[in-house]
């Protein structure tokens, strides 16, 4: 169990840092991210939200690393903040919420500030 949860860590530091440094692919994010959310100009929203990471990148961020790693994308809350995470073995998995002053990276329990509502 301990060896799968450094696995995921190392997997979730490496896309964080993927995307800092703009390195994921923007026609897998396309395909992705238009599975989950089929808006008109996926491809403009894509490469705005690359300019403001973390801004503008929970949904991408959670479909990719659903797409890595399994698990259930959340339309929640950070604070008072809609935000969307992953949800896997019920463990929040976030990339983004430094957006909102948490961390760069979480992996934990469902626990205040996040939300599924």
């Amino acid at each position: 169990m301990k060896d799968e949860v450094l696995k995921v860590q190392r997997v979730v530091k490496r896309i964080r840092l993927e995307f800092e440094k703009k390195r994921v692919s923007k026609i897998k994010l396309k395909n992705l991210y238009f599975k989950y959310n089929p808006v008109i100009n996926v491809i403009s929203f894509i490469k705005e939200a690359e300019k403001l990471f973390p801004k503008l990148n929970c949904g991408l961020t959670s479909v990719y690393l659903k797409n890595v790693l399994g698990g259930e994308v959340i339309q929640g809350k950070y604070g008072q903040h809609k935000h969307t995470f992953l949800l896997l073995n019920d463990q929040v998995v976030d990339i983004t919420a430094d957006q909102y002053g948490g961390p760069k990276v979480y992996i934990g329990e469902l626990r205040y500030p996040w939300s599924k509502q």
